[in-house]
């Protein structure tokens, strides 16, 4: 009982001295700022900010004292005069001070802190590195803190426009190592954005010589760029090191920062990991492990920025990719095979110049499969050549080059491409959606067009095709048979000849085009049973045909002694859009291959009924029967 007592005492005896002493200290506090001229507040706060920002400052009133919950110099708007085209404020500014010296009389800032400030930039963005690189100073300064900033852009009319809000920042100095520290966030686009900087040797990064970096950025839940190594500030400023990132979703981060892709598909995580080395005149990145949607490669990578334009060049080799996800290989739009007729945007053409290199053992896209792939993108003051060395492909060998050049109306497209040995079914397919022809065989194009669109450059096409194929058929009608038919009952008309195949030993074609229409000049079709000869013209822009053909059916062979007849010939018309033509056999052709229609017609002309009545009956023996639909689905039928 007598140890309780005691103990509560010394409790009350030591709550009683600490209250005392805190009281006396707080006493001797104010005493001590109220001892601190005005003009000396004045001075060593001004002095200061001045260190922490790296600017001169001034600001409006009389500075005050706080002394809770810490002894604090406190300033009204405060403005920073940093240059032409540039302003800085802020509402207000503590500078808080260090304890022990104001108890011997003196002021000692430990940090400064703004609130609000808002930096503003009118007209063209002048260099900010030196402002910059002013607020990391040297040792032992004030520590820097920001609260609620904004960064912000006036317009040649006055108008500001907010960039960035919400920043708050601070900046903290090693007590005497030289060492910095800083982290920042902010609100960029609706988006939260962390950084952290820290800096081994401030002062001799500020001397140009090397110091230990490291870099952090973190963009919304998945997007981060990290940095590590060293660097030099000034005229010969260098970075160098190891450099890396990630996002979760490559097309957000890209919709950003202000650069939105056109694929429909694709573009989601992405991760990279390298060596950088930066310079004034650009960035090399080395060693480059990428990967994309999946998609793996390695190369490397360099921007220019000493030329007219920003110039990026880079190489980049893979085992295999897939580039299914970012859309079908195709010129055409919609579910009919239309042309696309969304406007070209050619404005980054111009932009920035490019020479990426592209070598994959295999890419995949959609049904087509390359295999051996060397491809380049050369883009130099607007004008883009992309090129496709030879690759294997739908079976055989292709080749290609594409040269977009832009031009008042649009663009100029020119077109090369061949193709040895590879199957037309599955490369038309693939292509533009259409499989009509099968078999194994050889394409050269030669085309160009101009306009704003693909629809524009179909309908002012011009160059020349060349085709030819072997053992194949084409899908859609079994011309031997339709022929057996009329043959044996010419008044049928053929009747619906719609399915089948009709088979072909050789075909070869030779097209001409001229502001979008293609002039077939010769195309043969020569097959066991049958052989076929067109002529015509096909609209490219409307993708609509209007041939005339003759076709052939072989007679088989004939018993010793037997008289030889005549091969059977037809004279037929193919009309409509190319997925789903119409075809019509010759209805004159037909009568005269019947004796009984002859007394019929004969019979119509003796009553008068004229030629209408004529023609009436010639379309009743000569009905057009449309071809199935030629598209990917439709091989088969």
């Amino acid at each position: 009982m007598t140890f309780g007592a005691s103990a509560r005492k010394v409790v009350v005896l030591s709550t009683v001295m600490v209250g005392g002493l805190a009281l006396a200290g707080l006493g001797l506090l104010s005493a001590a700022t109220w001892l601190v001229p005005t003009s000396e507040l004045r001075k060593v706060t001004v002095d200061a900010i001045g260190k922490s920002t790296g600017q001169p400052v001034r600001f409006t009133g009389d500075p005050y004292l706080r002394l809770v919950p810490a002894p604090s110099v406190v300033l009204d708007k405060v403005v920073f005069p940093v240059g032409k085209g540039l302003s800085l404020d802020a509402e207000g500014a503590v500078a808080r001070l260090r304890l022990l010296p104001l108890f011997l009389g003196r002021l000692e800032i430990a940090d400064v802190t703004l609130d609000r400030p808002t930096f503003v930039v009118s007209g063209r963005v002048p260099p900010l590195a030196p402002p910059l690189l002013k607020l990391m100073g040297g040792p032992n300064l004030p520590e820097l803190r920001l609260v609620g900033g904004t960064v912000a852009l006036r317009n040649t009319d006055g108008l500001t426009e907010e960039l960035i809000s919400g920043i708050d920042a601070r900046l903290d100095r090693s007590a005497g190592g030289g060492g910095l520290a800083a982290k920042i966030a902010f609100v960029w686009r609706d988006r939260v954005t962390d950084g952290e900087l820290e800096l081994a040797d401030a002062a001799a990064f500020l001397a140009g010589k090397p110091s230990a970096v490291r870099l952090h950025l973190t963009s919304g839940d998945s997007a981060w760029l990290r940095f590590r190594g060293s660097a030099t500030s000034g005229e010969g400023a260098v970075a160098e090191g190891e450099v890396s990132g990630e996002a979760g979703s490559l097309r957000d981060l890209l919709d950003w920062v202000g650069a939105p892709v056109a694929l429909d598909g694709g573009l989601q995580k992405f991760s990279f990991t390298g060596a950088i080395s930066a310079r004034h005149s650009g960035i090399e990145l080395t060693s480059i492990a990428a990967e994309l949607d999946g998609n793996r490669s390695e190369g490397a990578l360099s921007l220019k920025l000493d030329g007219p334009r920003p110039a990026l060049v880079g190489t980049f080799a893979a085992g295999a990719l897939d580039l299914s996800r970012y859309g079908r290989m195709s010129v055409t739009d919609g579910p009919g095979g239309a042309w696309d007729e969304d406007r070209f945007n050619l404005a980054p053409l111009a932009r920035v110049d490019l020479d990426l290199r592209l070598s994959a053992a295999r890419i995949r896209s959609g049904d087509s499969i390359f295999e051996r792939v060397a491809t380049s993108a050369v883009l130099q003051s607007g004008r883009l050549v992309v090129a496709l060395g030879t690759a294997k492909a739908w079976g055989g060998m292709v080749r290609a080059s594409l040269d977009v050049a832009p031009v008042a109306d649009g663009a100029v497209l020119r077109l090369k491409a061949d193709g040895t040995g590879i199957a037309l079914d599955r490369a038309f397919g693939d292509l533009l959606g259409m499989r009509r022809i099968e078999g194994s065989g050889d394409v050269e194009a030669s085309l160009e067009g101009t306009g704003r669109s693909f629809d524009a450059i179909a309908r002012s096409l011009s160059g020349s095709v060349a085709l030819k194929a072997s053992n194949g058929a084409i899908a859609g009608i079994d011309v031997a048979q339709v022929l057996r038919r009329i043959e044996r009952r010419p008044l049928s008309g053929g009747g619906d000849f719609r399915g089948g195949r009709t088979q072909f030993d050789r075909l070869s074609a030779k097209i001409t085009l001229a502001r979008g229409v293609a002039t077939i000049e010769r195309a043969r079709v020569e097959g066991k049973q049958v052989q076929l000869s067109l002529e015509g013209l096909v609209a490219v822009g409307r993708q609509d045909i209007d041939l005339q053909g003759h076709a052939f059916l072989a007679n088989a062979p004939v018993a010793p002694g037997d008289r030889q007849r005549p091969p059977f010939d037809l004279p037929f018309i193919v009309q409509g859009p190319w997925g789903s033509p119409y075809v019509m056999l010759d209805p004159r052709s037909l009568i005269e291959r019947s004796g009984a229609a002859q007394p019929l017609l004969e019979a119509v002309r003796n009553r008068g009924m004229g030629e209408a009545a004529v023609r009436s009956v010639i379309e009743q023996l000569a009905k057009p029967t449309a071809l199935p639909p030629a598209s990917a689905g439709a091989a088969g039928n």
